[in-house]
């Protein structure tokens, strides 16, 4: 008896992890094409690391930079004679370190992104305009990125700093004073400048890699898939990951490549170095609610800028106001400044972008309570993507 118990009870085993191994191989593709992709829209994560690189952290464990890490304010990246690390900027944008260099944040802002090298190389591949700056400290020098384009930074071992602007402009320290062209490399000594013309067709191994990455990365973004990447975006959005109002696109990253790319919230951007990203947001066909103003949802019983718990706020503190500039997301903003860059340069209007069918949001009453969903009427989505067919 017991014989035939135990030789019944293997049966419903053997049946069991045979369903079981079914199921597994049912349900991984499917957990494998969930999580290929992860969004973001913060500056700061490490995306290539070779060589010898280290990182002193302001707070928390220091040692050895990794693929993957997050840099955050006052980190100290450091690399060896061997090394080179990729760091993401404000998406769409890169900085390249190459040996012996030494690099942190000052700020990560969108509209006033500041970065210090103490010493060595730096290439950046960044976008930039009048109104979204990007500003470079060495220790005798400062310079500031006005035009969306390639630049390289050299720390001369006093402490001087050299700009060689390749593609873009730029103006020495914050002033209107001292104007980058490109083809030109202005070194600072504190109040010591000297401008000079470079040859761009003379390229070292930084040059070379930086501009080697920038077309790799942005046939990536080329590469994403549609399907996929719609369920992720919307997945992403609804958790409060990232808005049209918060960026110029979004970090997108491949598991599969091992990288993160620029996905452009805007038709016709193409890359710092002129590389096209093939496609934009608009491409994956999502609602409009999308493209609407960020809106600030209450827990029941709670207010805007009330935390649980709290008592009551007297007012509602509204996202955006009527007149306010960001009314309008910044990456409208930034293709309709006038020095884009390689922005549209395939000569589509820029207006094609984005177009708001609907006015905009006035702040409410003091009195009234806090909007709890959208009510602005459906909008017109951009239809110029060459795969929305």
């Amino acid at each position: 008896m017991k014989s035939i118990l135990s030789g019944i009870s293997l049966v419903f085993a053997m049946i069991a992890a045979f369903s079981a191994g079914i199921f597994a191989q049912n349900r991984t593709p499917a957990a494998a094409s969930s999580d290929k992709y992860v969004i973001s829209a913060k500056p700061g994560g490490v995306n290539f690391i070779e060589g010898a690189v280290g990182i002193v952290r302001k707070n928390g464990p220091s040692g050895r930079l990794l693929k993957g890490d997050k840099v955050e304010i006052g980190d100290r990246i450091s690399t060896g004679a061997d090394g080179r690390a990729e760091i993401l900027l404000n998406p769409g944008s890169y900085v390249r370190l190459g040996g012996d260099a030494s690099f942190q944040f000052k700020t990560t802002s969108l509209e006033n992104l500041q970065l210090r090298l103490d010493r060595g190389s730096a290439i950046l591949e960044v976008f930039a305009a009048d109104e979204f700056t990007v500003t470079l400290h060495a220790p005798k020098a400062k310079f500031r990125l006005i035009n969306s384009g390639v630049f390289r930074l050299d720390v001369l071992p006093d402490g001087a700093g050299t700009l060689s602007v390749w593609k873009g402009r730029a103006l020495v320290g914050t002033s209107g004073a001292g104007l980058i062209k490109p083809g030109r490399a202005m070194t600072v000594s504190n109040s010591l400048v000297t401008l000079a013309k470079f040859d761009r067709d003379k390229q070292d191994e930084l040059d070379m890699w930086s501009k080697a990455r920038g077309k790799q990365l942005a046939k990536l973004t080329d590469s994403l898939q549609k399907r996929e990447m719609r369920n992720i975006l919307l997945n992403s959005y609804a958790g409060n990951q990232w808005n049209v109002y918060n960026s110029f696109g979004l970090w997108v990253f491949d598991r599969f490549s091992g990288s993160y790319c620029f996905l452009p919230f805007g038709y016709g951007w193409s890359s710092p170095y002129g590389y096209g990203f093939g496609h934009s947001l608009s491409r994956y066909d999502l609602p409009w609610y999308v493209y609407s103003q960020p809106t600030w949802t209450p827990s029941p019983g709670q207010t805007s800028g009330q935390t649980p718990g709290q008592a009551p706020a007297p007012t509602i503190t509204p996202i955006v106001t009527a007149g306010d500039r960001r009314a309008v997301p910044p990456f409208i903003r930034m293709s309709g400044n006038s020095g884009r860059g390689d922005i549209g340069n395939d000569t589509q209007d820029p207006g094609n972008d984005y177009r708001p069918t609907y006015p905009i949001r006035q702040a409410p009453a003091p009195s009234a309570p806090p909007p709890t969903k959208m009510d602005s009427p459906p909008m017109t989505l951009p239809t110029s993507d060459k795969d929305r067919n």
